[in-house]
């Protein structure tokens, strides 16, 4: 039973730790207000003036969920380690209180009241702040999606709601059972001198400390390079051994660095007996078997944020860059009519009786819509359809021109440039050959310049940012390809799209002459470009491909894909969404609970040693003196694991820089730019609120 005493003791235990650890409950303030903000925008009904866009929030919705499954286990680790180092500074003062009478149940008691007292405030608080945030993403959603927001909307989510209580409170939940659980297993004598103990240093040998620092970088490199050669456009062996080396390196780098770095400044002794050098030094390896460990988990978690963070906006960036050059046309439809096998070669698509029509058609994609159209009763073809050209990508499957064909021209492989991404078989498959007229007048339609061809040239068209180095370089070394028994020299490169797609999706095509095309050709796939007579034209359109397309219907076209520019421009625009949000979210939350940990640490051994910091003054050392050793302690703590994360980050980064080349072109270093400063304002903005309650609580003594 709770009675006055207890709920006396709580709430002044309350205060206390509010003073003197405010960063603890700032940071779970803002945990349960990103929580419900974010679960919240989907669950608005404020969002219902974004039309067709609902869809894509709807997925947002869907993924956000998943991945607050994972937030959750982060707040929660946050959350129980914070009151585990909490509940390890007071043991002293739970010692005093059993001394003084008290049983063991009333000191639990006390404790559990300050854990519902805490988490009480922070989700009164958090949803508090979190109404704002949501309200915040509200309109950061109407302006990713050109939508204005009729009036003004307040949203609250009550499903979010409850879902934040009902998550924090269980949390809060665990976390008062583990410090239950920590004050019935002490004993008195241990409670009574726990600030006195420190953790054993039991990597001595500074030897033997500088080889495990060596073979910890040997292995991290190892990793790298494991990374970077072998990609990350599918799941690999390498890529798991990678992951893996990384984090045993990781752990050993710290390991080892606390073994000998207090050792090793001993031996430059001009700057080990600089100031209280000393002193920072020791006080960084009072407790050092618990240090390295967690600035290893931190080191990598920041690592996750960062990669998340500067990936996620890259890509984002990308696709909405891209969008205006993949958008040509009011729409494209595609239609397969064969695939290379790299065993069997050429192989004729199964169309069926929708090939049968393809064929009576002549291939005319125009006059096999008009005429589905008509099946169907739709629209007329030519009520919607102002303009339109169609394009043939053939292969020549007697003269058989390969991938690798153009590479032994060049002198190097496209895996010189795209890297991991090309499959490993690439060299054997043919090259497509496009007809000048067709391409000419797809450009046309688009408004772009055509491709004029000197007699025996030819051209290579591709919309890859990844190959566009490729193939100038090729170009520069103006091969003669040999294409139906005829000779062409390779003149010119284009990067323009030939369709209205999500992605790039040209990895190369040559160019030749009408008369240059071999009788032996045989046809992959075609594309029908439209310009449509209106906007509600384009949407009509899109609709009767789609018709056409789930039709069982025999006398119909067989449509593999089809595209508006409306649709193109709302999935890329949804999808950019979806990948900013959970790179913010994840990233936010992780860079937040790395900072919390580092803290809560930190001014815990501030606290600690508050003592030591008063004889310090006692024997005269300066105050600012003080202050720049406490500074440089905190410093050391919150720089390590970010500089390592960063090196990490880096070679990740490379990888996920080859992997968003598919869909465009990523301007990394400008994103390195932008997710530093958002990195460095959170990071230091904790490291500056950590260093001056730490300040505090070492002239608290």
């Amino acid at each position: 039973m709770i009675g006055p005493m207890h709920a006396k003791l709580a709430f002044g235990n309350v205060r206390k730790s509010l003073r003197d650890f405010g960063v603890y409950f700032i940071t779970i303030l803002l945990g349960v207000a990103v929580f419900y903000a974010f679960n919240s925008i989907t669950d608005q009904e404020a969002i219902e003036f974004l039309g067709t866009a609902n869809k894509m929030m709807e997925l947002l919705g869907i993924v956000i969920n998943g991945v607050s499954v994972f937030i959750i286990v982060i707040l929660a680790f946050l959350v129980i380690y914070a009151d585990r180092f909490l509940i390890r500074r007071r043991k002293k003062e739970f010692g005093m209180y059993l001394c003084l009478g008290m049983r063991q149940s009333d000191v639990i008691r006390i404790t559990a009241l300050e854990t519902l007292i805490v988490g009480a405030v922070s989700l009164a608080g958090g949803l508090l702040l979190g109404i704002l945030f949501s309200q915040a993403l509200l309109y950061l959603t109407a302006a990713l999606f050109a939508t204005e927001v009729p009036g003004f909307t307040f949203g609250f989510s009550t499903g979010a709601a409850i879902k934040t209580v009902a998550v924090f409170a269980a949390i809060f939940l665990v976390a008062a059972l583990a410090n239950s659980r920590t004050i019935m297993k002490s004993k008195l004598i241990d409670l009574m001198h726990a600030d006195s103990k420190n953790e054993v240093m039991k990597l001595r040998s500074l030897p033997l400390s500088l080889v495990l620092f060596i073979v910890s970088c040997i292995i991290i490199g190892i990793s790298y390079m494991l990374l970077v050669d072998n990609g990350l456009l599918e799941p690999s062996p390498e890529f798991a051994a990678a992951t893996v080396l990384v984090c045993v390196g990781t752990v050993l780098f710290f390991y080892s660095l606390s073994g000998f770095l207090l050792r090793l400044v001993q031996l430059a002794r001009p700057l080990y007996l600089r100031g209280l050098n000393m002193f920072t030094l020791r006080q960084l390896n009072s407790k050092i078997n618990t240090a390295f460990l967690s600035m290893s988990v931190v080191c990598i978690t920041l690592f996750l944020a960062i990669t998340s963070v500067c990936g996620g906006i890259g890509i984002c960036n990308t696709l909405m860059a891209g969008i205006e050059k993949t958008t040509g046309y009011d729409a494209s439809v595609r239609t397969v009519f064969g695939n290379y096998n790299a065993e069997t070669g050429y192989v004729p698509a199964d169309l069926g009786e929708f090939g049968a029509f393809a064929a009576s058609k002549d291939y005319d994609m125009a006059q096999g819509l008009r005429e589905s159209a008509a099946t169907l009763g739709g629209k007329p073809y030519d009520e919607l359809v102002s303009e339109s050209v169609q394009l043939d990508f053939m292969v020549d499957t007697a003269g058989n021109l390969t991938m690798g064909d153009l590479d032994e021209a060049l002198g190097k492989t496209i895996k010189d440039y795209a890297g991991g991404v090309v499959s490993e078989n690439y060299g054997i498959y043919p090259v497509y050959l496009l007809s000048l007229s067709q391409v000419n007048d797809a450009l046309q339609l688009a408004g772009k310049d055509p491709i004029s061809l000197d007699d025996k040239t030819c051209a290579v068209i591709a919309d890859s940012d990844m190959l566009a180095d490729y193939y100038r370089d090729l170009v520069e070394k103006r091969p003669s390809l040999t294409i139906g028994g005829e000779s062409l020299v390779l003149t010119q490169f284009s990067d323009q799209c030939l369709e209205t797609t999500s992605a790039p999706m040209n990895t190369g095509a040559l160019v030749i002459p009408d008369e240059a095309m071999p009788e032996t050709v045989e046809r992959m796939y075609s594309l029908l470009d439209v310009r449509c007579a209106s906007v509600d034209a384009e949407q009509q359109f899109g609709d009767l491909c789609g018709a056409i397309e789930n039709t069982t219907e025999p006398d119909t076209w067989p449509i593999t894909v089809s595209l508006t520019r409306t649709m193109v421009l709302e999935q890329s625009v949804g999808l950019s969404t979806i990948i900013a949000y959970l790179a913010v979210y994840i990233g936010f939350v992780l860079v937040m609970a790395c900072a919390a940990i580092l803290a809560i640490q930190q001014l815990s051994e501030a606290s600690d040693n508050a003592r030591r910091y008063s004889l310090l003054r006692k024997l005269g050392t300066p105050e600012p003196m003080i202050s720049r050793a406490l500074f440089a302690q905190i410093a050391i703590y919150f720089a390590f694991p970010l500089v390592l994360a960063i090196a990490h980050s880096v070679c990740a980064l490379i990888v996920v820089t080859d992997v968003v080349a598919v869909f465009g072109h990523l301007d990394i270093g400008q994103m390195a730019i932008v997710c530093a400063a958002s990195f460095l304002v959170v990071y230091g903005a904790y490291f500056l609120l950590t260093y001056l309650s730490a300040k505090q609580l070492a002239r608290s003594a």
